[in-house]
């Protein structure tokens, strides 16, 4: 298998945990061209339950690989992991992440932008090798999102949908209005 079959596999388990009510986000963790084990998003915010699907796959490998074998494997995540599931990556010391979507793609869909952050070179301050690596298949990984919460909803309907929603943000903030951008995929 290759990092885009490792990819579509993510995007699998991603579909699967939205089918099922959940956020939309799948991980897997390979070594040697093989997964050995595979995660997706259960985080229930009313229950406090973060369980997204990096951590999810953190919890599963710790205490049953080799470090070793860690370190020689990669994590594969349909997008670019939140930074609590980095320092979990980290903690596990895998030093290779390959993701889907990117933060800023991803941004579309939430009500903030995204924030420009050296995130490897903040792990890098604390002693911790990490490359990110990405985004990969990134516009059939944003399709992905079309199950968010178990029902399906064009990405467009949900794109437009957050833009309206950051626009009145900024306007009940006094800020100036941006100007119509939907990032990578303004043009499908």
């Amino acid at each position: 298998m290759d990092r885009e079959q490792f990819m579509k596999r993510c995007y699998e388990l991603a579909i699967r945990a939205g089918k099922k009510g959940f956020d939309t986000f799948g991980a897997v963790l390979v070594h040697n061209g093989e997964i050995l084990e595979e995660a997706e998003n259960t985080a229930d915010w009313s229950k406090g339950i973060f369980g997204h699907a990096e951590f999810n796959l953190v919890h599963q490998c710790a205490n049953r690989y080799p470090d070793a074998v860690l370190k020689e494997s990669t994590l594969y995540t349909s997008c670019a992991p939140c930074e609590r599931c980095l320092c979990a990556i980290a903690s596990l010391g895998v030093e290779n992440v390959v993701f889907g979507v990117s933060y800023e793609a991803f941004s579309q869909l939430t009500p903030g932008d995204a924030v420009p952050v050296d995130r490897e070179g903040l792990l890098q301050k604390l002693g911790i090798r990490m490359k990110l690596t990405g985004p990969v298949l990134e516009e059939e990984g944003m399709h992905v999102f079309e199950w968010w919460g178990g029902e399906y909803r064009p990405l467009e309907e949900l794109i437009a949908e957050m833009a309206e929603v950051k626009a009145k943000n900024r306007n009940q903030a006094g800020l100036p209005q941006e100007e119509e951008n939907h990032g990578p995929l303004s043009d499908h």
